[in-house]
């Protein structure tokens, strides 16, 4: 009873679900009361697995039904910062609600996160130790814009590096 979730599609699935638009993203949100947000969604860049057309139509998409529903939007972003923001700041006037999620961005880029009232949540990525330029960041991000996630079974801290993730391992 205490569990919730959020609905979304993963950028690297986008290609996978050109007919989802809006409207369907909001008819899938409204079948339970237990969806209070929207993602993982956003841009990935790196992988490749869908074409950028696609995962920027999924994304524009997400970002509007957020913008109907006004519950938070959970963004993925990896090698995409510029064009994430851009499509963001686009939007900027309707009050998004914005988790970055495994956050592993620029100075630039937080500096104008924060500008959109944005949350930024640290993973075990954090405590690795070739992680110094992202640590100097996260000092950066006001203690009330801070969260801690697991992104289990993935990315477990030191010094569990290397295992599958669980909650348990944050302290």
């Amino acid at each position: 009873s205490n569990v919730y979730g959020t609905y979304g599609i993963h950028p690297h699935e986008a290609k996978n679900h050109n007919g989802i638009n809006k409207e369907k993203i909001l008819e899938k949100i409204k079948m339970s009361k237990k969806i209070i947000g929207i993602g993982e969604t956003g841009l990935d860049f790196f992988y490749e697995n869908s074409d950028k057309k696609s995962q920027i139509k999924s994304f524009e998409n997400h970002i509007e039904a957020s913008i109907d529903l006004s519950i938070p939007l959970i963004i993925h972003s990896r090698d995409a910062e510029k064009d994430m923001y851009e499509i963001l700041n686009h939007h900027r006037s309707n009050n998004l609600k914005i988790l970055m999620h495994c956050f592993t961005g620029s100075e630039d880029i937080t500096d104008k996160l924060l500008n959109l009232n944005t949350y930024f949540s640290a993973s075990g990525i954090i405590t690795f130790k070739n992680s110094q330029s992202l640590q100097k960041v996260f000092k950066k991000i006001p203690n009330d814009r801070l969260l801690i996630e697991t992104d289990s079974p993935f990315l477990a801290p030191e010094p569990m590096r290397g295992k599958k993730n669980e909650p348990s391992f944050i302290k």
